[in-house]
């Protein structure tokens, strides 16, 4: 379609519909200046003129890569949980019940200074154990994507231990009786990794299902890297 152009009493043109969007981008012509288009019987508004817009055609959509499409996501973050503390925090419990049962029953006025040297000395100790105790699993976290698992570990310095997904061979979970009650267990991950064959993710919640969603992964990984399990006798 060929348009004739009317600005200000002149005609200009003939004009295509692509050169009269271009001229109206730059500013040299205006949507509300008058158009006469092929087989037309008036003047209309440019604007007005059939399958004329004065916008930008958008920018084709850049295919979306494999490495975009396969970007990493997380499965879940975490630190083991403070239940695998559990025999801990009750001895010191029980001996800091004892101990102030002991000193009640053989208190005496001169003996009190005495008896709150003692409690005070065996609390003491209770802080430090319990207190190391739950730093050392705080100061551990787990971490689980669509590409790897990863365990970090230590409160000065830190130790990092991974693996690719695609090079796992085995994951197992198991949930002892006491764990069960608090829905926690224990995840094992085996891979062909001579550095770092092993990862135990140990105190996790809903193990059995992040195991299987592991286990999707991993095969999902496998075929897109065609990755095969060769077993040497």
């Amino acid at each position: 379609m060929s348009l004739l152009i009317n600005k200000n009493g002149k005609q200009l043109g003939p004009y295509s519909l692509d050169q009269a969007r271009a001229l109206v981008l730059s500013g040299k012509l205006s949507p509300g200046d008058w158009a006469w288009p092929d087989g037309a019987t008036e003047w209309i508004y440019l604007k007005d003129v059939p399958g004329f817009s004065a916008t930008k055609p958008a920018p084709p959509t850049a295919p979306v890569s494999s490495a975009a499409a396969t970007e990493e996501e997380e499965l879940w973050r975490g630190h083991p949980s403070q239940v695998l503390n559990y025999g801990i925090y009750l001895f010191w419990g029980i001996v800091l019940i004892l101990t102030l049962f002991v000193i009640y029953l053989t208190m005496s006025g001169d003996s009190l200074m005495w008896s709150a040297i003692i409690f005070g000395g065996v609390a003491f100790v209770a802080l430090i154990q319990v207190a190391v105790a739950y730093f050392h699993l705080r100061a551990s976290e787990y971490i689980v994507t669509t590409q790897r698992v990863r365990v970090i570990s230590g409160i000065f310095s830190k130790d990092i231990q991974e693996i690719e997904l695609f090079r796992v061979k085995d994951t197992m979970a198991h949930q002892s009786f006491f764990l069960r009650l608090f829905g926690l267990g224990t995840i094992t991950v085996i891979s062909g990794d001579e550095r770092h064959p092993r990862l135990v993710l140990s105190g996790v919640p809903d193990a059995i299902e992040l195991r299987e969603r592991l286990r999707q992964e991993v095969m999902t990984l496998r075929q897109r890297f065609g990755v095969r399990e060769l077993d040497v006798m």
